[in-house]
C-alpha cells in the first residue's frame, strides 16, 4: 500500500458556485458542465443551462476575471436542419478548443435513443456556425487537441459501449479514423464506472496534460464523479506516460455532494494563464458551475508523482 503525502493540488474558489440557475433569464433548473476560454482579455463561458422541462440550451457568459460578475449574454442558436432535429432532442456538455484563429465547440447531441457528438465554430462568440456531426451513434464525449499532431487534427473520445477513452485523428475535422484505445474505465479503485476526457489537453515540455473524469460505483447504486489527471507523449498522445493515483478533485463541499445528481464533480474545461496558473471550471452535482485554482507544475506533479 502506497501512502501519498498530504498536499493540496487544487484549491476551490472561496465563493463557489460562480454561476447558478437564478442568474439565468428563463425558468432554469441548473447551470453546469460548461466550458470556458480566454478571449480578447475576457473570460468567456459557454453555459449548459437546463430548464425545468429538462431541455438544455447553450448560453454565452462573460467575466473580467474568470471568477465573479458573470454577465449572461445571448443564447446560442442550434441547427434547424432535418438531420439535427432527428438526433438533437437535447444537447449537453460543450467543450471549447482554440485551433489557430478559430474556436471549436464540441458537444453531445442526444436523440431519442442514443447520443452522438456535434461540432460548432466561432471567431467572436457572437456568430456560431454548425459544422457537422463528429461521430455516429453511441458517443458521449469528444475533446479536440489545440493543434495538429503529425499533420492531423486529434481528439479524445468516449464511446458509451465501453466507457473507455480513445484517441482518434482527422485530416479535416469531418472524417475521423486512426482510432487507438488509451485508457480503460476501470483503471483505478476510484474509477469503476465510465470515464471521459474533460477540457482541452494542455501542452507541456513533459507531455500532454489531460484532465479526466471518472465514476466510482459504491455498493452497485451510489455514483461518485471524480476529476483526475494523466500525462501522455507529445508526438503520440495515445501512449500514456502515467495516470495519477488519486483524484485531484473529489466531491466534498455541500454544493458538490447535494443536488440533482449528488456527489458529482465534472471538470469540463480549464484555462491556462500566461504565468502557469490554471483555472479549472467544473459542474457540481448537475446543479451549478464552479471554479478551482491550481498550476501546471502542480498538475504535472499529480500526474507523475502522486
Amino acid at each position: 500500500m502506497s501512502i501519498i503525502p498530504k498536499k493540496q493540488i487544487v484549491k476551490r474558489y472561496k465563493n463557489n458556485p460562480v454561476i447558478t440557475n437564478d442568474m439565468m433569464p428563463f425558468s432554469c433548473r441548473g447551470v453546469y458542465n460548461s466550458s470556458a476560454v480566454k478571449y480578447n482579455g475576457s473570460y468567456i463561458m459557454v453555459l449548459r443551462a437546463e430548464g425545468y422541462n429538462l431541455k438544455d440550451s447553450f448560453w454565452v457568459a462573460e467575466s473580467n476575471n474568470g471568477y465573479d460578475n458573470w454577465k449572461i449574454k445571448e443564447m446560442i442558436h442550434l441547427p434547424e436542419t432535418e438531420e439535427y432535429k432527428k438526433y438533437g432532442a437535447n444537447q449537453y456538455d460543450p467543450r471549447i478548443t482554440k485551433i489557430d484563429d478559430m474556436y471549436y465547440i464540441t458537444f453531445c447531441v442526444h436523440g431519442l435513443h442514443d447520443a452522438r457528438m456535434g461540432l460548432m465554430s466561432t471567431k467572436n462568440f457572437k456568430e456560431f456556425k454548425w459544422e457537422n456531426f463528429l461521430t455516429g451513434s453511441g458517443f458521449r464525449n469528444t475533446v479536440l487537441f489545440p493543434e495538429k499532431i503529425n499533420g492531423l487534427y486529434a481528439a479524445l473520445e468516449r464511446p458509451n459501449s465501453t466507457g473507455d477513452i480513445w484517441f482518434t485523428q482527422s485530416p479535416d475535422l469531418e472524417f475521423w479514423g486512426k482510432h487507438e484505445h488509451m485508457l480503460s474505465s476501470r483503471f483505478s479503485v476510484w474509477s469503476t464506472g465510465k470515464i471521459g476526457p474533460c477540457g482541452t489537453p494542455i501542452k507541456t515540455k513533459k507531455g500532454w496534460l489531460i484532465i479526466i473524469h471518472s465514476v466510482q460505483i459504491i455498493c452497485d447504486f451510489e455514483y461518485i464523479y471524480h476529476a483526475g489527471v494523466m500525462l501522455t507523449e507529445l508526438n503520440n498522445p495515445a501512449k500514456i506516460i502515467r495516470v495519477g493515483e488519486e483524484p485531484i478533485l473529489t466531491p466534498e463541499e455541500s454544493y458538490e455532494t447535494t443536488g440533482h445528481a449528488p456527489n458529482v464533480i465534472f471538470a469540463s474545461s480549464q484555462i491556462v494563464e500566461d504565468d502557469g496558473n490554471v483555472k479549472i471550471y467544473y459542474g457540481a452535482s448537475d446543479r451549478c458551475q464552479c471554479v478551482a485554482d491550481t498550476t501546471v507544475d502542480l498538475l504535472l506533479e499529480a500526474a507523475l508523482e502522486r
